[in-house]
Order: C-alpha cells, then sequence, then structure tokens
C-alpha cells in the first residue's frame, strides 16, 4: 500500500510537515496488503486563512483505478498557534478521523476496511500521533 500526503496552506503557518508522516505511513503499511480496491491513498490537507476558505473548497472523497483521494481542513485559527509537535499530532488525529469517515460511510468492495483501519490506529497509537 502506498501513501501521497500534501497540503494546501495560508503563508501564516507555512507548509505542513506532512512528509514525515507519509514516509512513516509508506514504511509500516509497505508490505500489508488489504485488497484490490484500494491500494494507494492520496491525501490534501488544507489549512488557509478564512479569507482564502473559498479558494479551497474540499472536493468529496473518491476511488478510481485502485486510489482513494481525499482531503479535509484544519481549523486554521487553532493550528497557527500550535508548536510542532502538536501540528504532527492535529494532522495525524484529522488524517485518522477523516479517513475512517470516509471507509465507515463508503462500502468498498474487496478491500477490508476495518483491518486496515485497526492498523492504522495502532500505528499512530505506537507513534504517539493519537
Amino acid at each position: 500500500m502506498t501513501f501521497f500526503i500534501t497540503s494546501e496552506t495560508s503563508y501564516e503557518v507555512g507548509t505542513l510537515n506532512t512528509i514525515d508522516l507519509e514516509e512513516k505511513l509508506q514504511e509500516y503499511f509497505e508490505s500489508k496488503h488489504y485488497g484490490e480496491a484500494i491500494v494507494k491513498i492520496s491525501t490534501i490537507v488544507i489549512c488557509v486563512s478564512e479569507k482564502f476558505n473559498a479558494l479551497h473548497p474540499i472536493r468529496s472523497p473518491k476511488i478510481s483505478k485502485n486510489k482513494l483521494s481525499f482531503e479535509f481542513k484544519l481549523n486554521f485559527e487553532k493550528y497557527k498557534v500550535m508548536v510542532d509537535e502538536e501540528r504532527k499530532k492535529c494532522i495525524s488525529i484529522e488524517y485518522f478521523n477523516n479517513l475512517k469517515e470516509i471507509l465507515i460511510n463508503k462500502k468498498v468492495k474487496n478491500f477490508d476496511s476495518s483491518t486496515f483501519l485497526k492498523d492504522l490506529e495502532t500505528f499512530l497509537k505506537n507513534e504517539e500521533l493519537l
């Protein structure tokens, strides 16, 4: 399973540190297999000030060609006052919660969502990100 996480941000918060999470997910899930329906998860994390919200709408989650693509927004005002460790944890918690909601509400044939979510939760807890 492969992961791609990128971000769209306002200048006040700078670039989000998503590379570390992406690399750790990649390493942990590299040899795991949950079915053919989803083998790649692509994510855009949005954290923009109120004046830019309209320019960054959240698109609906989509599954096509064995890839799940989804986006979510962080609370800009809360995020901008956090320190690095809080930011990493915030991104991870929101990532998990949004992914869990998608996979619970969108039944995917040929993908073991429950095992994947349990593994993801275990991984994030072990990394102290959840």
